[in-house]
């Protein structure tokens, strides 16, 4: 055997191994970009739910002022009208 006829076996060896490791860490990569992309579509939806909760407290919160004054109100007027009985 010659010398080149070595460096050719010695060579093709290397690019199937280099071959081989190329395929199956480019099948790895296509399922990490997979769940990668679930994971961004996933996180969207979520900030998209907190988002329409937040706008729903946003419009609760100001009904929710304006009862608890009222409320407030009734209970100092009650108490008022206590006090003013007892004296």
């Amino acid at each position: 055997m010659d010398s080149y006829d070595i460096l050719v076996i010695i060579l093709s060896v290397m690019l199937i191994i280099f071959l081989g490791l190329a395929i199956v860490l480019s099948v790895y990569l296509v399922k990490l970009v997979k769940n990668i992309k679930e994971i961004s579509e996933k996180a969207k939806e979520l900030v998209s739910d907190a988002s329409s909760v937040a706008s729903t407290m946003k419009k609760a919160a100001a009904p929710t002022v304006v009862a608890k004054f009222v409320a407030d109100q009734i209970s100092n007027a009650v108490k008022k009208h206590t006090k003013d009985k007892e004296k």
